[in-house]
């Protein structure tokens, strides 16, 4: 559960750090480890591919937080006022009646902003924000948290691995730089934050990891936009169902499922409940939620070329399903399993998008 971005925001006008420095990762260069999609796609294809952003997948647990804090703050005000008012002479309040309200009202206030500023996050703005991928004109354009969209080269994007002391995980993020004095403009992130190993120095092994998920995710889009859709098409079993629409009740559930996918079955079992709390708030945070549109010079940018064997996008199910299904099958472009060694990873058979971790 990884908010950071969204709260705290991330540093802006600033230089590069000595960290993102070193832990660059380049365009050009290509690592030897799995593409993974980590049910990031919206859509893709040879034109395009469109992922939802990293906070997407723990939708609706922010609102588990605020709302307690709103209802407490309601009950005991709200109790003091009928209190003061069962103790009054008619409809004249006791001075101390009055006195207990305002001193509760003054002294709660900053529980139920606080309370109400977090639920703005999670209720009430978007249901996704996007990154659109444009491999053809190289560009990435990015809805942020804001409403705003902003479109940057690919290739003038510093990629860095990004650490969260706090929560102890990684995450790729994209800085925008300021061409004239290489101070961050802005960032933003990929879908999939997690655990990364260093060596002993704090730098890269040398030799990656099966199981560096991560990097894995990196290296799906690095590979989409350097080698086109053919490189990384096989990888992709499902697509969420938001092109332009809300997420199912169902879809919702999967999604919020898939996060603990894969954990050893205790764990699972003691956070099974959570989820369930989670999900029940994240379908209200889907309906009052905004679906985000880009604007027409990126869909005009964005346009999709007839037949494309490689345009996928999801069905209500979340399974990917070609555009052009004729196209697709002349062209042999399908989902192909990947294996996975650890039994840990196996593929959960019973919800279809757990099937993939985060």
């Amino acid at each position: 559960m990884n908010y950071f971005g969204l709260l705290p925001k991330y540093r802006v006008n600033r230089p590069l750090s000595k960290e993102e420095l070193d832990n660059r990762l380049a365009q050009n260069e290509k690592l030897d480890i799995e593409p993974y999609s980590h049910l990031c796609v919206i859509k893709m294809n040879s034109t395009f591919l469109e992922s939802v952003d990293k906070w997407y997948g723990w939708r609706g647990s922010l609102s588990v937080f605020a709302l307690p804090a709103i209802v407490t703050v309601l009950v005991i005000v709200g109790t003091a006022i009928m209190e003061a008012l069962t103790k009054s002479d008619g409809l004249k309040l006791q001075p101390s009646g009055i006195e207990t309200v305002l001193i509760l009202t003054s002294s709660l206030m900053p529980m139920f902003l606080i309370g109400i500023w977090l639920l703005r996050k999670d209720w009430f703005s978007f249901t996704h924000y996007p990154v659109r991928f444009n491999r053809k004109k190289r560009l990435v354009h990015v809805f942020h948290t804001d409403g705003t969209v902003s479109s940057t080269p690919w290739d003038e994007i510093f990629f860095t691995l990004g650490h969260m002391p706090r929560l102890h995980e990684w995450e790729i993020r994209g800085h925008i730089l300021d061409p004239k004095t290489s101070l961050i403009q802005r960032t933003f992130s990929l879908s999939y934050t997690g655990l990364l190993y260093l060596d002993h120095n704090g730098q890269r092994p040398s030799r990656l990891s099966e199981f560096d998920f991560l990097r894995a995710h990196w290296e799906f889009i690095r590979r989409y936009m350097e080698e086109g859709p053919e490189a990384v098409s096989n990888q992709v079993q499902f697509c969420m169902p938001l092109d332009g629409k809300k997420e199912s009740i169902r879809i919702g559930i999967e999604r919020m499922l898939a996060n603990i996918a894969g954990v050893y079955v205790p764990i699972y079992l003691m956070t099974l409940p959570l989820c369930a709390i989670f999900s029940l708030n994240r379908i209200f945070a889907m309906w009052t939620s905004k679906i985000p549109e880009w604007p027409s010079e990126v869909e005009a940018d964005c346009k999709v070329e007839v037949d494309d064997p490689f345009a996928i996008t999801g069905n209500r199910s979340g399974d990917r399903v070609a555009v052009y299904p004729e196209a697709a099958a002349a062209a042999g472009v399908e989902f192909r399993p990947r294996k996975i060694s650890d039994g840990r990873l196996k593929l959960r058979p019973s919800y279809p998008s757990t099937q993939l971790m985060r």
